[in-house]
């Protein structure tokens, strides 16, 4: 009796089938140069309340964590499997979603910029410890903050000095 139940409470996990979107999908070209796009990428890790864990600027690089879980919109943890059902293994409370930012300059007057996202979540498979299991990003997070980055790149500018009358 008890084995039988064990059985059918039992589950399995599948791995994320998805593959990561290109690095052409997560990636920009905007048309101002080093300081101001690396200012730009700030004000959007900013507004988006974003914690920096670390920073290189000498390397352009900045990596972020965002508040809260991620959903599975923005990226695929997989399936679990019981024997009555499967479905989205769905990311716990404790989910991360750490965002990798890179800033490159493209010539004197344009930049390029890259992102990656990293989720990872704990998983419960029934009759088995939690597992943190890295989740497969859609996209969906990378697209989104890329727009953020090229709207407020339009914004960015240095400021400008005149001369005293005197």
């Amino acid at each position: 009796m008890a084995f039988s139940f064990a059985l059918a409470a039992s589950g399995c996990f599948y791995p994320p089938t998805a593959a990561p979107p290109p690095a052409s999908d997560r990636q920009a070209q905007i048309p101002i140069p080093f300081d101001l796009a690396w200012d730009a990428v700030h004000s959007v890790i900013t507004r988006n309340n974003f914690r920096i864990i670390a920073e290189d600027p000498n390397n352009g690089v900045i990596e972020s964590e965002a508040p809260g879980r991620f959903s599975l919109k923005q990226a695929d943890c997989g399936k679990l499997r019981t024997v009555a059902a499967k479905y989205s293994a769905e990311p716990n409370d404790d989910a991360t979603a750490v965002y990798n930012f890179t800033v490159k300059p493209a010539g004197d007057e344009a930049s390029s910029v890259a992102i990656q996202a990293i989720y990872t979540s704990q998983l419960h498979v029934p009759i088995r410890p939690l597992t943190a299991e890295r989740c497969v990003s859609r996209g969906v997070a990378e697209a989104a903050l890329l727009k953020q980055i090229e709207k407020q790149a339009k914004l960015e500018h240095r400021p400008s000095f005149k001369p005293s009358a005197d």
